[in-house]
């Protein structure tokens, strides 16, 4: 006879509810504990892609990005516009300072190129980054087309 699988709850007195999976040989009524991901109980899943964003602007930013739980990250090899507006907000003219002088991005024509992911504290203050000027909210964030 086959051996059959069943699972056993345990509580655990500082971790809760537990589940043991076990082999059960029927005819010996012997138990062997076995990983359910090898006996096709369970499938790993995959990790997701997320859902890539993008925003181009006139002066020059061309960047993509996606949302990582409550923060934006923007991608490595996105660029951002070289230059800001004038009505640029002081708080996106210091953090493209910041993100310059850590080498986060660095000049590229009339750009700059973002080295490595950067993980921003919102789709809007990356946007300011990125575009170099006023925001006027998240939605300006595009869908990625795929051709």
């Amino acid at each position: 006879m086959e051996k059959e699988i069943f699972i056993r709850k345990v509580v655990h007195n500082t971790e809760g509810e537990l589940y043991q999976f076990l082999y059960l040989d029927p005819e010996t009524g012997q138990e062997e504990p076995v990983n359910p991901f090898e006996t096709g109980l369970f499938q790993e899943v995959e990790a997701l892609e997320p859902e890539l964003l993008e925003i181009r602007s006139k002066r020059g930013a061309d960047a993509k990005g996606y949302y990582r739980g409550d923060k934006f990250v923007v991608t490595r090899g996105s660029k951002f516009a070289g230059s800001t507006s004038p009505k640029c907000p002081k708080k996106h003219v210091k953090l493209r300072e910041h993100l310059l002088l850590e080498g986060l991005v660095v000049p590229l024509g009339r750009q700059l190129l973002v080295m490595q992911d950067i993980e921003f504290e919102s789709p809007m203050a990356a946007m300011g980054a990125a575009i170099g000027g006023w925001v006027r909210g998240p939605h300006d964030w595009k869908k990625v087309t795929r051709d």
